[in-house]
């Protein structure tokens, strides 16, 4: 296999040879330079999979370079690493498409994880799109979700966390309030392929209804993941349901049982409600928070940007405006109301295929007025029965 071809500049000898070892040791190929003017020459002259900027830098700092590379190579994923980052720094460098930003001194186990995640995005299959019109991926692995985009450790947690999610066996509970993007972070734990997914809130589980949305999975022969909604409003006649088909007790589908993965999505703690002891204890391991959308400013910008990726293939951008308005942005909603401004900033901007700040801002004084089913509403629909 080719090794990754990564490009550093640092001004600091010291850095550069620590950087340079550590990089080399985790298996990838490593041309270091001085300044910014030395990494415009070496990335004009021979391909590379990444690029890592210091900051602060003689004849040509961190933000000149990027400002210049962008003109040539515009998709080039780029790392700023430096302790001289200011909060005016962090704007100007999402504004040119940057893929993260990490503090010096720097842990090499964070190091190597933040790279590898970058150039696994690098070389992750263009998305297609399904019969329902739903971007997927290719083969078996779901397109990232926006939901772990950004630079705070909020964002690798919840990185590393979507991970685990997908070799879960069971059950899987994610706890979050309205809006924080559970229900997404839910599906993105289920294959693209070779499974059925289904949806249905807590208040119509039933047995009739089971056995509608589980009949696909018994004609096609594939395993079921199921999600529920609203968690923490199963009253126990409706935990015990679920106890039964977990258990494999449900005579119609015991024979999926072996097979069906199962996601509990709540706003509340379920250990805090007495819930099912038996689903709790198959999901003791599996049970994650997302944090209120509020606390995820640092990461605001490379949400937007990913939502904005993923809703049109990476066919439209943000300008310099949008981004920098993004980022100032006080914002007064949640994950779900970011992404359906952005969808219908994309409809305004259909001719030209830049979102604006000012389309950004009409979308946002229209979010509230709208009742046309968006990306959401149309997950949910797709995987709950609907035509």
């Amino acid at each position: 296999m080719t090794k990754a071809r990564v490009l550093l500049a640092d001004d600091s000898v010291v850095c550069r040879n620590v950087f340079v070892i550590l990089l080399e040791n985790a298996g990838y190929e490593v041309t270091s330079v001085f300044d910014g003017q030395e990494a415009l020459k070496a990335l004009r002259t021979s391909p590379f999979d990444l690029a890592i900027l210091d900051n602060e830098m003689p004849n040509l700092d961190g933000i000149g370079a990027l400002t210049e590379l962008r003109q040539f190579l515009p998709d080039l994923p780029v790392v700023v690493c430096s302790g001289t980052v200011t909060s005016d720094h962090i704007v100007q460098y999402r504004a040119l498409g940057i893929s993260d930003i990490l503090t010096k001194p720097v842990d090499p186990r964070t190091l190597r994880e933040k790279i590898a995640r970058v150039l696994a995005l690098r070389h992750a299959p263009a998305p297609t799109h399904s019969a329902s019109g739903l971007p997927r991926a290719a083969d078996d692995a779901p397109l990232p979700s926006p939901l772990i985009a950004g630079p705070s450790k909020i964002a690798a947690k919840l990185s590393s966390d979507s991970l685990r999610l997908r070799d879960f066996r069971s059950v899987a509970i994610i706890e979050g309030r309205h809006g924080s993007g559970r229900f997404e972070l839910a599906l993105n734990a289920a294959p693209v392929t070779n499974s059925h997914k289904v949806v249905c809130h807590a208040t119509e589980v039933s047995a009739a209804h089971l056995d509608e949305l589980l009949k696909p999975a018994h004609e096609q022969h594939l395993p079921p993941f199921l999600v529920v909604l609203e968690a923490d409003r199963l009253d126990l006649p409706r935990q015990a349901l679920i106890e039964q088909l977990v258990r494999g007790r449900l005579e119609k589908h015991a024979d999926l049982s072996k097979r069906l993965r199962l996601v509990l999505c709540a706003q509340d703690s379920l250990c805090d409600l007495h819930f099912n002891e038996y689903l709790l204890m198959r999901a003791m391991a599996t049970t994650y928070r997302v944090p209120d959308f509020s606390t995820r400013q640092e990461d605001w910008v490379d949400i937007a940007k990913a939502i904005l990726r993923r809703a049109s293939s990476g066919k439209d951008s943000f300008g310099p405006a949008a981004l920098k308005w993004i980022d100032q942005q006080p914002w007064p909603g949640d994950y779900m109301q970011m992404h359906r401004m952005i969808e219908l900033a994309r409809r305004q901007a259909k001719l030209t295929s830049i979102v604006s700040a000012m389309h950004l801002q009409l979308a946002l004084a229209a979010e509230a007025e709208c009742s046309e089913p968006l990306f959401h509403d149309m997950l949910f629909h797709v995987h709950s029965g609907g035509d």
